[in-house]
């Protein structure tokens, strides 16, 4: 019995890959792009927002009535993929979450980007380490998507 358990975990996990895009061509986001949050209630996403990838490496985000001008660069480093984002400037209004950010963090925010096969992107915190060192990905909490994908 315990060699069927074991079986099973190996299935998931190789089927699981499956979905993991190949790093074939470098992510480069451009246009509008949705985010969700993988956390719902009544069945939708807690939060949705606009990403509008935009020239001169700008990136216009729409949360609830917040709008946020930020900049953005797309790094890849040992651990995989990741978008940077600078802010600029906030109206100051309240998000999706109904949080309200007056006056701007300017630090640099990374956001751990897994692309998927499917088109979209998972959204996660830095990927944690193993004993021996492997990175691993853990706690993903959304994913964006081209607009023209959203159904």
């Amino acid at each position: 019995m315990k060699r069927y358990g074991l079986m099973g975990v190996l299935f998931a996990l190789l089927t699981a890959t499956t979905g993991l895009a190949q790093d074939t061509e470098p992510f480069a986001p451009d246009g509008v792009w949705i985010f969700r949050t993988d956390e719902m209630a009544n069945g939708s996403p807690i939060c949705t927002e606009t990403w509008a990838f935009g020239p001169g490496d700008r990136l216009l985000v729409e949360s609830g009535k917040e709008r946020v001008n930020k900049r953005f660069r797309i790094v890849r480093d040992t651990d995989g993929l990741w978008l940077v984002t600078e802010t600029l400037h906030t109206n100051g209004r309240a998000d999706c979450m109904g949080d309200e950010t007056a006056i701007p963090d300017t630090a640099e925010r990374r956001t751990y980007l897994v692309p998927m096969n499917d088109g979209r992107v998972l959204t996660c915190p830095a990927p944690g380490r193993a004993p021996n060192g492997a990175p691993f990905i853990t706690g993903c909490y959304g994913s964006i998507m081209p607009a023209a994908m959203v159904g």
